[in-house]
């Protein structure tokens, strides 16, 4: 999972930092964001923070067929539906 690294040896400038990144990427609509981890520096003073980010699924029009005609049953299964007017909304 792609994620970013926030790091620096001031704590507080870090997570301010980090907190702006955030509502930055959430207001986007491109990408969420996931979890979001703070862990102690492995040497000397200071955080890291890990974000998450995935992308958004692209969401296109939504395309609804249907018959405007409603043709008999028939007996028997053909391998082709028959031909008629067809209405498409979106």
């Amino acid at each position: 999972m792609p994620q970013l690294r926030l790091m620096g040896s001031d704590v507080d400038q870090v997570q301010e930092t980090a907190a702006a990144v955030v509502r930055a990427l959430q207001a986007s609509g491109e990408v969420q964001v996931g979890d979001v981890s703070v862990v102690p520096n492995k040497r000397g003073p200071g955080t890291r923070v890990y974000i998450e980010v995935l992308l958004c699924p692209v969401a296109g029009p939504t395309v609804t067929v249907e018959r405007a005609d409603r043709p008999a049953p028939r007996s028997g299964s053909r391998a082709l539906p028959g031909t008629g007017e067809l209405r498409i909304e979106r």
